[in-house]
Protein backbone atom coordinates (compact mmCIF):
# COMPACT_ATOMS: atom_id res chain seq x y z
CA UNK A 1 0.00 0.00 0.00
CA UNK A 2 1.29 3.28 -0.89
CA UNK A 3 2.75 6.15 1.85
CA UNK A 4 0.37 8.34 -0.23
CA UNK A 5 -3.02 6.05 0.26
CA UNK A 6 -1.85 4.90 3.68
CA UNK A 7 -2.00 9.41 4.62
CA UNK A 8 -5.78 9.35 2.66
CA UNK A 9 -6.90 6.03 5.15
CA UNK A 10 -5.29 8.18 8.12
CA UNK A 11 -7.20 11.24 7.12
CA UNK A 12 -10.41 9.95 7.18
CA UNK A 13 -9.80 7.69 10.53
CA UNK A 14 -9.22 11.32 11.87
CA UNK A 15 -12.18 13.06 10.21
CA UNK A 16 -14.53 10.50 11.85
CA UNK A 17 -12.68 10.69 15.31
CA UNK A 18 -13.10 14.66 15.45
CA UNK A 19 -16.56 14.80 13.64
CA UNK A 20 -18.21 12.06 15.95
CA UNK A 21 -16.93 13.86 19.21
CA UNK A 22 -18.20 17.39 17.44
CA UNK A 23 -21.31 15.55 17.28
CA UNK A 24 -21.66 15.04 20.86
CA UNK A 25 -20.89 19.34 21.71
CA UNK A 26 -23.40 20.06 18.78
CA UNK A 27 -26.80 18.27 20.62
CA UNK A 28 -25.45 20.08 23.66
CA UNK A 29 -25.51 23.56 21.75
CA UNK A 30 -28.72 23.07 20.26
CA UNK A 31 -30.65 22.41 23.20
CA UNK A 32 -30.02 26.13 23.74
CA UNK A 33 -29.98 27.43 20.42
CA UNK A 34 -32.66 27.26 17.17
CA UNK A 35 -31.29 24.89 15.05
CA UNK A 36 -31.40 26.54 11.73
CA UNK A 37 -29.44 29.55 13.67
CA UNK A 38 -27.08 27.41 15.09
CA UNK A 39 -26.04 25.43 11.42
CA UNK A 40 -25.89 28.77 10.00
CA UNK A 41 -23.74 31.04 12.10
CA UNK A 42 -21.85 27.41 13.08
CA UNK A 43 -20.77 27.16 9.66
CA UNK A 44 -20.15 30.49 8.88
CA UNK A 45 -17.86 30.79 11.96
CA UNK A 46 -15.28 28.21 10.77
CA UNK A 47 -15.34 29.56 7.23
CA UNK A 48 -14.22 32.74 8.51
CA UNK A 49 -11.51 31.14 11.21
CA UNK A 50 -9.81 29.32 7.96
CA UNK A 51 -9.63 32.31 5.50
CA UNK A 52 -7.47 34.42 7.64
CA UNK A 53 -5.42 30.94 8.31
CA UNK A 54 -5.50 30.17 4.45
CA UNK A 55 -4.21 34.43 4.31
CA UNK A 56 -1.37 33.92 6.64
CA UNK A 57 0.06 31.14 4.77
CA UNK A 58 -0.65 32.89 1.68
CA UNK A 59 -2.73 30.31 -0.03
CA UNK A 60 -6.32 32.31 -0.56
CA UNK A 61 -7.71 30.83 -3.41
CA UNK A 62 -7.59 33.06 -6.75
CA UNK A 63 -11.16 33.76 -8.64
CA UNK A 64 -9.43 32.03 -11.73
CA UNK A 65 -9.37 28.81 -9.31
CA UNK A 66 -12.99 28.97 -8.16
CA UNK A 67 -14.50 30.10 -11.12
CA UNK A 68 -12.37 26.66 -12.68
CA UNK A 69 -14.64 24.49 -10.49
CA UNK A 70 -17.89 26.41 -10.12
CA UNK A 71 -20.12 24.08 -11.38
CA UNK A 72 -18.95 21.06 -8.43
CA UNK A 73 -18.07 24.05 -6.08
CA UNK A 74 -21.87 24.92 -6.02
CA UNK A 75 -22.98 21.50 -5.95
CA UNK A 76 -20.82 20.46 -3.04
CA UNK A 77 -21.75 23.34 -0.97
CA UNK A 78 -25.76 23.17 -1.45
CA UNK A 79 -25.30 19.73 -0.27
CA UNK A 80 -23.04 19.92 2.67
CA UNK A 81 -23.18 23.07 4.59
CA UNK A 82 -26.94 24.15 3.73
CA UNK A 83 -29.26 20.83 3.13
CA UNK A 84 -27.15 18.51 5.24
CA UNK A 85 -26.04 20.84 7.60
CA UNK A 86 -29.13 21.79 8.50
CA UNK A 87 -31.16 18.77 8.29
CA UNK A 88 -28.48 17.23 10.06
CA UNK A 89 -28.88 20.33 13.03
CA UNK A 90 -32.67 19.88 12.59
CA UNK A 91 -32.14 16.08 13.81
CA UNK A 92 -29.70 16.64 16.99
CA UNK A 93 -32.98 18.61 18.88
CA UNK A 94 -35.12 15.39 18.47
CA UNK A 95 -31.86 12.53 19.42
CA UNK A 96 -29.07 11.81 22.08
CA UNK A 97 -25.39 12.81 20.34
CA UNK A 98 -24.45 9.16 20.89
CA UNK A 99 -27.28 7.43 18.40
CA UNK A 100 -26.58 10.47 15.47
CA UNK A 101 -22.97 9.34 16.01
CA UNK A 102 -23.69 5.41 15.34
CA UNK A 103 -26.40 6.69 11.83
CA UNK A 104 -24.04 8.72 10.27
CA UNK A 105 -21.91 5.34 9.53
CA UNK A 106 -24.98 4.47 6.92
CA UNK A 107 -22.93 7.42 4.73
CA UNK A 108 -21.01 4.23 2.99
CA UNK A 109 -24.05 2.55 1.58
CA UNK A 110 -25.50 6.39 0.60
CA UNK A 111 -22.63 6.76 -1.34
CA UNK A 112 -22.45 3.21 -3.30
CA UNK A 113 -26.03 4.33 -3.57
CA UNK A 114 -25.36 8.26 -5.78
CA UNK A 115 -22.80 5.80 -7.75
CA UNK A 116 -25.83 3.26 -8.39
CA UNK A 117 -28.14 5.99 -9.27
CA UNK A 118 -25.88 8.41 -11.06
CA UNK A 119 -23.35 6.48 -12.74
CA UNK A 120 -25.68 3.34 -13.44
CA UNK A 121 -22.41 1.43 -11.47
CA UNK A 122 -24.62 -1.38 -9.70
CA UNK A 123 -23.10 -2.69 -6.50
CA UNK A 124 -22.24 -6.37 -5.85
CA UNK A 125 -24.40 -8.83 -4.52
CA UNK A 126 -21.84 -8.82 -1.57
CA UNK A 127 -22.63 -4.69 -0.91
CA UNK A 128 -26.32 -5.16 -1.22
CA UNK A 129 -26.38 -8.08 1.47
CA UNK A 130 -24.11 -5.61 3.85
CA UNK A 131 -26.33 -3.10 3.45
CA UNK A 132 -29.76 -4.90 4.55
CA UNK A 133 -27.60 -6.08 7.41
CA UNK A 134 -26.31 -2.73 8.23
CA UNK A 135 -30.53 -1.36 7.82
CA UNK A 136 -31.42 -3.97 9.99
CA UNK A 137 -28.78 -2.61 12.95
CA UNK A 138 -29.79 0.93 12.44
CA UNK A 139 -33.68 -0.08 12.76
CA UNK A 140 -32.02 -1.36 16.22
CA UNK A 141 -30.23 1.63 16.76
CA UNK A 142 -33.51 4.11 16.35
CA UNK A 143 -36.09 1.92 17.79
CA UNK A 144 -34.75 0.49 20.96
CA UNK A 145 -36.95 -1.58 22.82
CA UNK A 146 -39.70 -1.96 20.40
CA UNK A 147 -41.80 -0.58 23.18
CA UNK A 148 -43.13 2.87 22.62
CA UNK A 149 -42.38 5.16 19.37
CA UNK A 150 -41.65 8.36 19.96
CA UNK A 151 -40.58 12.13 18.03
CA UNK A 152 -37.25 10.77 18.10
CA UNK A 153 -37.78 8.62 15.42
CA UNK A 154 -38.74 11.82 13.59
CA UNK A 155 -34.52 12.62 14.35
CA UNK A 156 -33.47 9.31 13.00
CA UNK A 157 -35.20 10.27 9.33
CA UNK A 158 -34.18 13.71 9.48
CA UNK A 159 -30.73 12.56 10.26
CA UNK A 160 -30.66 9.83 7.74
CA UNK A 161 -31.82 12.73 5.07
CA UNK A 162 -29.17 14.47 5.90
CA UNK A 163 -26.56 11.83 5.71
CA UNK A 164 -28.03 11.16 1.92
CA UNK A 165 -27.03 14.39 1.15
CA UNK A 166 -23.94 14.24 2.82
CA UNK A 167 -23.38 11.16 0.60
CA UNK A 168 -23.60 12.91 -2.71
CA UNK A 169 -21.10 15.67 -1.42
CA UNK A 170 -18.83 12.73 -1.96
CA UNK A 171 -19.09 13.21 -5.88
CA UNK A 172 -18.05 16.79 -6.43
CA UNK A 173 -15.76 17.14 -3.87
CA UNK A 174 -12.58 15.75 -5.53
CA UNK A 175 -13.35 17.22 -8.37
CA UNK A 176 -13.24 20.61 -6.46
CA UNK A 177 -9.95 19.42 -4.30
CA UNK A 178 -7.86 18.43 -7.85
CA UNK A 179 -7.93 22.53 -7.62
CA UNK A 180 -8.24 23.74 -4.63
CA UNK A 181 -6.39 22.32 -1.05
CA UNK A 182 -8.73 20.79 1.37
CA UNK A 183 -8.64 23.76 3.52
CA UNK A 184 -9.36 25.85 0.68
CA UNK A 185 -12.38 23.93 -0.09
CA UNK A 186 -13.45 23.68 3.50
CA UNK A 187 -13.47 27.66 3.45
CA UNK A 188 -15.47 28.47 0.22
CA UNK A 189 -17.71 25.95 1.12
CA UNK A 190 -18.25 27.00 4.85
CA UNK A 191 -18.28 30.62 4.40
CA UNK A 192 -20.40 30.32 1.26
CA UNK A 193 -23.32 28.33 3.01
CA UNK A 194 -23.09 30.33 6.16
CA UNK A 195 -23.51 33.80 3.88
CA UNK A 196 -25.79 31.94 2.16
CA UNK A 197 -28.45 31.03 5.23
CA UNK A 198 -27.88 33.50 7.77
CA UNK A 199 -29.93 35.95 6.51
CA UNK A 200 -32.97 33.28 6.26
CA UNK A 201 -32.54 32.24 10.08
CA UNK A 202 -32.22 35.57 11.31
CA UNK A 203 -35.66 36.36 9.77
CA UNK A 204 -36.82 32.89 11.25
CA UNK A 205 -35.60 32.54 15.10
CA UNK A 206 -35.14 35.09 17.04
CA UNK A 207 -31.38 35.57 18.94
CA UNK A 208 -31.18 35.17 22.49
CA UNK A 209 -27.69 35.98 24.96
CA UNK A 210 -28.90 34.69 28.11
CA UNK A 211 -26.44 32.32 30.22
CA UNK A 212 -28.47 29.19 28.71
CA UNK A 213 -27.57 30.50 25.20
CA UNK A 214 -24.16 31.20 25.90
CA UNK A 215 -23.44 27.69 26.71
CA UNK A 216 -25.11 26.58 23.73
CA UNK A 217 -22.83 28.85 21.75
CA UNK A 218 -19.86 27.63 23.50
CA UNK A 219 -20.79 24.12 22.54
CA UNK A 220 -21.67 25.48 18.77
CA UNK A 221 -18.08 26.43 18.68
CA UNK A 222 -16.56 23.83 20.00
CA UNK A 223 -17.92 22.03 17.66
CA UNK A 224 -17.00 23.98 14.60
CA UNK A 225 -13.35 24.14 15.23
CA UNK A 226 -13.84 20.47 15.47
CA UNK A 227 -16.19 19.51 12.81
CA UNK A 228 -15.70 22.10 10.09
CA UNK A 229 -12.30 23.55 10.60
CA UNK A 230 -10.51 19.80 11.36
CA UNK A 231 -12.36 17.37 10.17
CA UNK A 232 -13.94 18.56 6.91
CA UNK A 233 -10.50 19.50 5.08
CA UNK A 234 -9.17 15.87 6.13
CA UNK A 235 -12.05 14.60 4.43
CA UNK A 236 -11.49 16.50 1.47
CA UNK A 237 -7.68 15.24 1.58
CA UNK A 238 -8.75 11.71 2.41
CA UNK A 239 -10.65 11.33 -1.08
CA UNK A 240 -7.59 12.51 -2.75
CA UNK A 241 -6.20 9.24 -2.44
CA UNK A 242 -9.53 7.25 -2.19
CA UNK A 243 -12.67 6.42 -3.38
CA UNK A 244 -15.61 8.11 -1.31
CA UNK A 245 -16.83 4.88 -0.55
CA UNK A 246 -13.71 3.65 0.91
CA UNK A 247 -13.40 6.90 2.76
CA UNK A 248 -16.65 7.55 4.00
CA UNK A 249 -16.40 3.18 5.11
CA UNK A 250 -13.67 4.33 7.40
CA UNK A 251 -15.81 6.82 9.19
CA UNK A 252 -17.08 4.23 11.41
CA UNK A 253 -14.14 4.10 13.91
CA UNK A 254 -15.47 7.70 14.97
CA UNK A 255 -17.95 5.83 17.16
CA UNK A 256 -15.19 4.06 19.29
CA UNK A 257 -14.22 7.53 20.81
CA UNK A 258 -17.19 9.55 20.70
CA UNK A 259 -19.30 6.60 22.87
CA UNK A 260 -16.46 6.83 26.34
CA UNK A 261 -16.68 10.51 26.21
CA UNK A 262 -20.78 10.86 25.35
CA UNK A 263 -20.78 8.46 28.43
CA UNK A 264 -18.46 10.10 30.90
CA UNK A 265 -19.06 13.68 29.83
CA UNK A 266 -22.54 13.94 29.11
CA UNK A 267 -23.98 10.98 30.62
CA UNK A 268 -25.80 9.41 27.21
CA UNK A 269 -25.92 6.00 27.17
CA UNK A 270 -27.35 3.37 24.56
CA UNK A 271 -29.69 0.53 25.59
CA UNK A 272 -28.68 -3.14 25.16
CA UNK A 273 -30.31 -3.34 22.01
CA UNK A 274 -29.21 -0.15 20.75
CA UNK A 275 -26.02 -1.08 20.99
CA UNK A 276 -26.26 -4.05 19.04
CA UNK A 277 -27.67 -2.04 16.60
CA UNK A 278 -24.69 0.19 16.73
CA UNK A 279 -22.44 -2.57 16.47
CA UNK A 280 -24.00 -3.84 13.79
CA UNK A 281 -23.47 -0.48 11.76
CA UNK A 282 -19.96 -0.49 12.69
CA UNK A 283 -18.98 -3.59 11.53
CA UNK A 284 -20.84 -4.15 8.04
CA UNK A 285 -19.09 -0.28 7.40
CA UNK A 286 -16.04 -1.47 8.41
CA UNK A 287 -16.42 -4.71 6.39
CA UNK A 288 -17.55 -2.50 3.21
CA UNK A 289 -14.21 -1.60 2.78
CA UNK A 290 -12.67 -4.53 2.69
CA UNK A 291 -12.14 -5.36 -0.95
CA UNK A 292 -10.30 -2.02 -1.61
CA UNK A 293 -7.77 -2.92 0.75
CA UNK A 294 -7.50 -5.91 -0.85
CA UNK A 295 -7.07 -4.41 -3.77
CA UNK A 296 -4.45 -2.43 -2.10
CA UNK A 297 -2.67 -4.93 -0.81
CA UNK A 298 -2.93 -6.70 -3.98
CA UNK A 299 -1.23 -3.87 -5.71
CA UNK A 300 1.90 -3.45 -3.56
CA UNK A 301 5.04 -4.73 -5.61
CA UNK A 302 6.48 -7.75 -4.26
CA UNK A 303 9.90 -7.51 -1.92
CA UNK A 304 13.20 -7.90 -4.02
Amino acid sequence: MSVTRNRCIFFAIMSSTLSSVATLFKVQGVEHVAPLLGASVGVLFAGLISFPYLAFRRQLPTFSQLWAVRSPLIKLIIARPIISNILFTVGLTMKTGVKAVFLTKMEPYLVIFWVWVLDGKRPSGRHLNLLLVHILGAILLSVGDFTTISSAQWGDAIIFTAVITAGLSYRYAPRVTAVLTPTQTAAVTETAGGLLTLPIALAMCSVALGPEQREGWMYLAVHSVLFYVLAVPLLYASLGGIEGWHSSALRATGPLTAVPIAYFFFGERLSSVQLLGGLVVLTTSALVSRPARKRAEDAEPAPA
